[in-house]
């Protein structure tokens, strides 16, 4: 049992709000993971229903009014997504570099073809002339021809003395006569170029995120390519530190992206000019195009004006809660209280149990709420401390009371700080008998508390 406390409190109402509004960037988090699986093609459908299997869920640990589980587990869930994005990122890559190579390959070998066709002075398709201008699978299918013509296969299907000629003059040797053994033989003369080859990765990594952006560094590569000498090292370092700049941007617009849609979505059930007008300046952001510095300017204004509201939403559910409670529990509750304590900061309400007394309910509830037992001040009452010890009492058992209702309702009440009972005077009011008069008078006395 403990006399005058220091508590706080927290209502379901707002508790359903702070997690509806982690389900909704969380929600948007999925929408762009699917979006940058399926422009990499590195997500099927059962990935997606797996994905969105999660969310709901989340949805249905929150229906349960399963609060803690659910801030505990959907920031995890959008940490798994960006793990998983950056693990199917490196796969894209990895296979970007693959299929890269394939086609240095492809037309290395049409070259080769090409100059073997013109050396024996046959025509030579166009598909290998410039292999560049026709797609992969025509190349291969010239190819195919190409090294039928030069080296026909014999009746029998053995190998024939002029078809191993042939294949040597290609650069055949004798165990590797068939068309893939040969493409395969072509890569094996391809030099790699380290620096090259790192910077084609870094840019196929900032095309998986952000193509556009990737388009404008295409050019600088080649020109590292051409270079030699000391100028060509200090072009790639300047390449690599703006494409890794410009990679960090394309993951951050994703990140911030989806953070924004997310408020939007908390906005889009706010009543009010003012949640019309943020949505607006959200969706304008959210527009292709649009700077990073924009993005994050419009993500700062809209997540304080979020907040606020929020914060005003708690502030007035707690003294709500506060007051419905108690009046639950006998106190009297008068029309306009929320009002008068709001203006006032402090209220007072009779107990109907124990008419002489009451309890004073004070500060923000945006933070701290005092609570404590007080006594009406009647000039034919003597004061006597025995009945305060007892009011001060069967406060407690009703505080123990508030708390068992509150939560049976979702909402927390739970002391920060208590003084034990009996161990400062019972703090007297004046009677009072309008819920103004409630609040003045407990301000008021405070005052008078203060200035003594």
């Amino acid at each position: 049992m403990s006399g005058p406390k220091v508590v706080r409190i927290v209502t379901r109402e707002e508790l359903i709000a702070a997690c509806e509004g982690q389900i909704a960037v969380f929600e948007a988090m999925v929408g762009s993971w699917e979006r940058f699986g399926e422009r990499n093609r590195c997500v099927d459908q059962q990935d997606i229903e797996q994905t969105r299997d999660r969310v709901r869920a989340m949805r249905a640990l929150l229906a349960g009014d399963n609060f803690e589980e659910v801030q505990k587990r959907v920031p995890a869930e959008i940490s798994f997504l960006k793990s998983d994005m950056d693990r199917r990122m490196n796969a894209a890559a990895d296979a970007a570099a693959a299929a890269r190579k394939r086609a240095h390959q492809l037309m290395r070998s049409a070259e080769t073809l090409a100059r073997s066709l013109r050396d024996k002075g046959l025509p030579v398709p166009k598909e290998l002339s410039n292999p560049s201008r026709h797609s992969d699978d025509a190349v291969r299918t010239a190819i195919s021809a190409a090294f039928s013509q030069l080296a026909p296969a014999s009746s029998d299907g053995s190998i024939s003395d002029r078809q191993r000629m042939l294949a040597d003059s290609l650069g055949v040797g004798e165990e590797r006569t068939s068309l893939a053994a040969w493409l395969e033989s072509q890569s094996a003369d391809i030099v790699d170029d380290p620096l090259i080859d790192a910077l084609d990765r870094k840019l196929d990594e900032l095309r998986i995120f952000d193509p556009e952006a990737a388009t404008t560094f295409a050019a600088r590569l080649d020109a590292v390519a051409a270079e030699t000498g000391t100028r060509r090292g200090l072009l790639a370092d300047s390449l690599t530190i703006d494409l890794s700049a410009a990679q960090r941007e394309a993951v951050y617009k994703i990140d911030i992206r989806s953070q924004l849609e997310g408020i939007r979505t908390e906005f889009a059930s706010i009543e009010g000019q003012l949640a019309g007008n943020i949505i607006l300046e959200v969706e304008q952001a959210l527009a292709p195009g649009v700077t990073i510095d924009r993005l994050h300017s419009a993500f700062d204004e809209a997540k304080l004006a979020l907040e606020t509201i929020r914060n005003e939403q708690a502030v007035a559910l707690r003294r709500h809660a506060m007051l419905e409670g108690l009046a639950e529990l006998g106190y009297e509750v008068r029309q306009g209280m929320e009002t008068a304590w709001v203006e006032h900061g402090r209220v007072v309400l009779r107990s109907s149990k124990s008419p002489d007394y009451g309890v004073e309910l004070g500060g923000n509830p945006e933070s701290l709420l005092q609570i404590r037992t007080v006594a009406f001040d009647d000039p034919h009452r003597v004061k006597d401390a025995t009945r305060d010890v007892k009011a001060e009492t069967e406060f407690c058992t009703d505080f123990e009371a508030l708390q068992k209702l509150l939560a049976a309702n979702g909402a927390g009440l739970s002391i920060v700080k208590a003084l034990g009972v009996g161990a400062t005077p019972v703090k007297t009011v004046r009677a009072i008998d309008t819920p103004s008069e409630a609040a003045f008078v407990a301000s008021t006395h405070n005052s008078r508390r203060t200035r003594n």
